[in-house]
């Protein structure tokens, strides 16, 4: 027969696989860096975007926002002024994001994290007064599931309020 340890220890170790698996790896990603590439880059921006870019031969970064990209310039309202920018003067772009998918994975480790903790003691706690039942450790999981679906949703909102920056080029 089975004893409750032995599931303790299974459900652990698919816990611990499923934490390691999940966090994840940040890859490496390339800027384009041929003029057609960054056209390409400045013809996907929307209107409305909140964009810092950097001219050639300056090291400033002007920060405005997008109204229009018409042919080769990028129309930015800057200081209650709309000015034009010749696409092929952009030396770097920079546009403002919203830290959703990253709030998403955050707090669902973190969510996951806390809940498997507590229910791993609970588990331990009810096998040590002597309830073993199976349901007590698919209980514990679900839990775990739990705690990673709420832990994303809080992540998302707390990432959906928090922007950063991300480079284009």
């Amino acid at each position: 027969m089975v004893t409750g340890k032995v599931y303790l220890r299974a459900v652990s170790l698919s816990l611990i696989i499923l934490l390691l698996v999940s966090c994840g790896s940040n890859t490496l990603v390339q800027l384009p860096s041929t003029p057609e590439e960054k056209q390409s880059v400045i013809l996907s921006l929307h209107p409305g975007n909140t964009i810092q870019y950097s001219t050639k031969g300056s090291d400033v970064l002007n920060e405005g926002v997008l109204q229009e990209v018409a042919g080769d310039s990028l129309y930015i309202w800057y200081n209650d002024t709309e000015i034009g920018v010749a696409a092929n003067e952009i030396d770097s772009l920079w546009v403002r994001q919203r830290s959703v998918r990253s709030g998403i994975k955050t707090g669902a480790i973190i969510g996951w994290s806390a809940v498997t903790g507590y229910a791993i003691l609970g588990v331990l706690y009810l096998g040590a007064i002597g309830d073993s039942s199976g349901h007590v450790l698919f209980l514990a999981s679900l839990a775990s599931v739990a705690g990673a679906v709420g832990g994303g949703g809080i992540g998302a909102c707390v990432g959906a309020a928090i922007p950063k920056w991300e480079r284009l080029f």
